[in-house]
């Protein structure tokens, strides 16, 4: 009998669409926040787009590219691993994404529902943190600012 765990996993990848005997689904997931810089050079209305192209494997790897852009200046992030590594099955037809930040940790959630998804990203600050602590996007340098507020979301399945 297979474990509750295995079926989940299961599900999330025979409810994706197959495009290919590799790959068992390509995830596009972007989604836009806002937030205020604090220091340095406090600026308001921050606008950010962060952009996750997830690729499901059939053996089990995960392919991730995060591209993120705020204006003119963006950057990218490439990631391979074992799904349960980064991404792992939370739920049947859910998909969770921790990235551990330097004060906060943020948690991507991917839901499928048949071939569309929706995606729903949760920054939490960790314990003695009153702020958050990402890398610029202009320069790579680390910046503080408020709790990111979502404006925008969209989530497709190939």
């Amino acid at each position: 009998m297979l474990g509750p765990f295995l079926v989940a996993g299961l599900t999330v990848v025979s409810v994706i669409v197959a495009t290919d005997t590799a790959l068992a689904a390509q995830i596009k997931a972007s989604y836009t926040m806002v937030y205020d810089r604090i220091r340095p050079d406090p600026q308001s209305g921050v606008k950010v787009t962060a952009n996750f192209d997830v690729a499901l494997n059939e053996s089990g790897g995960v392919d991730e590219q995060i591209k993120r852009n705020a204006g003119k200046s963006n950057d990218r992030f490439d990631s391979k691993m074992k799904l349960g590594g980064g991404w792992r099955v939370t739920a049947p037809n859910q998909l969770q994404r921790t990235i551990s930040q330097p004060q906060s940790v943020l948690v991507v959630t991917i839901t499928t529902s048949g071939s569309s998804c929706t995606v729903h990203p949760k920054w939490t600050l960790k314990s003695g943190f009153n702020e958050f602590k990402f890398k610029r996007i202009t320069d790579q340098s680390w910046a503080f600012f408020t709790q990111p507020q979502v404006t925008s979301s969209t989530c497709s399945i190939r």
